[in-house]
């Protein structure tokens, strides 16, 4: 099974831009065989006494059956990587070759050859990656990331292990497609990544993958399942893109227990004319000095908390808006001002301007102490400052290429746990556990962008207290105002926590950083001019 490529550009006579290359190659396009919603709607309609005779599964059984026909879950486990092979061809009988490398649970590597053209897309498991012949390797992010990263687990991984994998399932009604009546099951990420698998009533197989939406939307389909190895491959995938002619891609090898280098799914490139302790030590300096400069501004703060029920769905949203202002000692306070689009009442505005206030007291008490070399190891300025330094330590970073981010030339690196390391405090603990991929502007030498996710549970107090779950991820982004000044823009979260005893809660957080204005007397007026507030 392979994750969608539009081969538009091969047989396209005009130039093709990097944006436009992004725009139909590699899993990029929007794919509109038939928007799914109304294939529902018809096929209902067109067939419903069939479809009353086939009743709906819950999801953990559609998939059980899916295991089954492909060999059973046991063989699957025990299957390891495998190497497909074939040819391509397109609806204007142009042909070429491919080749898809699967490893369990979710890396893949999918390279398609149009006589000298190469497209090649990657799926590391903790990142998504295109490459072409024209315009080199470039990190996926954002939705199109987050789509590709769950594709590779469905495609790869079988789709096993959903639970630990922080996938949730979810049936929907039974539809029909060409003649068959198909279960469905919707798999959300804790990313919040969506795609809905089709699996045929009568054999349990996949026969259809819708996944994301936009321009992060694909549409797979798979036909002429064969027994080989003992396990069911599609031996013939179809692909549809609006504005392209379709392909068929058809298998004509398949070799299991295929042996993969340690960097054979990590994007091809690098740049060994980089000084990298070099320039990791700017960047950590650099951000020591916007961690200063960011205290010398107030700015608004959007945070925005979605609660996700079992079956990765919205069931609360709150939206809170904060005014933020800087303290004595690099500290930050912040003030709400609205929930959920209401501004405060008078009463709650009282209240919140107390909490700031003692807020504002305790951070003298703190910076007293700090003063007299008793260090708080609670101080948040102080466990920000050192945020990049442990990031730095505690990881290996590897993998350095250049590319662009945002119409910006970037340094991007991947990063993972450094081998032996011993974690000095409870910060670099949880750094321990992630793995990612970080991009460095390269004409400021500041952080652009940090991507992480954790590679497994992370558990506070041995799980007493707290743990996280494998899956969860967050992105950080700084953004170059108009002055030339770096400044937080973003930070998203999402997670599956369980708090002591209680039951399990699954989130997302995104915080949207706006409004920077330079710290002043007449902020201060605006905070009520509270003890303690600089001058």
């Amino acid at each position: 099974m392979l994750p969608f490529m539009s081969l538009r550009c091969f047989y396209s006579s005009h130039p093709w831009s990097l944006q436009t290359v992004r725009s139909f190659l590699l899993g990029l396009v929007v794919v509109a065989i038939a928007p799914a919603l109304s294939l529902a709607q018809t096929t209902a309609q067109n067939s419903a006494p069939a479809l009353r005779s086939v009743k709906s599964l819950p999801a953990p059984k559609v998939v059980a059956r899916y295991w089954t026909a492909l060999g059973g879950e046991k063989f699957l486990r025990a299957a390891g990587a495998t190497t497909l092979r074939g040819t391509v061809q397109t609806a204007a009988n142009q042909t070429g070759s491919f080749t898809l490398d699967r490893c369990a649970p979710n890396q893949l590597r999918l390279e398609l050859v149009f006589e000298d053209d190469r497209r090649c897309l990657g799926i590391t498991g903790a990142s998504a990656w295109v490459q072409t012949t024209r315009d080199g390797a470039s990190t996926l992010v954002d939705d199109i990331a987050r789509q590709r990263l769950l594709e590779g687990w469905i495609l790869a991984g079988y789709m096993l292990d959903a639970k630990q994998q922080g996938i949730a399932l979810r049936s929907l009604p039974v539809v029909e497609i060409a003649g068959q009546s198909c279960y469905r099951v919707v798999f959300t990420s804790r990313e919040r990544a969506v795609a809905t698998g089709y699996f045929a009533a009568d054999s349990g197989l996949l026969v259809r993958l819708e996944s994301g939406e936009g321009v992060a939307r694909q549409v797979f389909q798979f036909a002429d399942y064969r027994l080989t190895n003992g396990k069911r491959e599609p031996y013939t995938i179809t692909l549809e893109a609006p504005g392209a002619p379709s392909l068929t891609l058809t298998v004509q090898e398949v070799i299991p227990g295929s042996k993969f280098a340690a960097n054979h799914f990590d994007i091809p490139t690098s740049d060994p004319t980089l000084d990298v302790p070099a320039l990791l030590a700017r960047i950590t300096q650099n951000q020591k000095a916007l961690d200063e400069r960011v205290t010398q501004y107030t700015y608004t703060l959007t945070e925005t908390i979605r609660r996700l029920d079992g079956d990765g769905r919205v069931k609360e949203t709150e939206v809170k808006v904060y005014e933020v202002y800087p303290l004595t000692g690099g500290t930050r306070v912040r003030k709400l001002i609205a929930v959920n689009g209401r501004p405060l009442s008078p009463v709650e505005a009282e209240k919140e301007q107390r909490r700031v206030a003692k807020f504002i007291e305790e951070n003298e008490e703190r910076q007293r102490k700090r003063q007299t070399g008793k260090v708080d190891d609670n101080d948040e300025a102080q466990r920000r400052r050192l945020s990049i330094s442990q990031l730095l330590r505690a990881c290996e970073f590897y993998n350095p290429r250049r590319e662009s981010l945002r119409g910006r030339p970037v340094i991007v690196f991947d990063f993972r746990p450094r081998p032996n390391y011993k974690p000095t405090n409870e910060t670099e603990k949880v750094i321990q556990k992630l793995v990612g991929t970080i991009w460095l502007d390269a004409e400021d030498e500041e952080v652009a962008r940090v991507e992480g996710r954790f590679a497994s549970d992370f558990k506070v107090a041995g799980g007493l207290l707290a743990s996280l779950k494998r899956g969860a991820a967050f992105v950080f982004e700084q953004t170059r105002n108009a002055e030339g000044v770096w400044l937080p823009l973003r930070e998203d979260f999402n997670a599956g926590i369980k708090v002591l005893l209680l039951a399990g809660l699954n989130i997302s957080v995104e915080n949207r950083y706006s409004d920077y204005r330079k710290f002043s007397t007449e902020t201060q007026e605006v905070m009520g001019n509270p003890a303690g507030a600089p001058e």
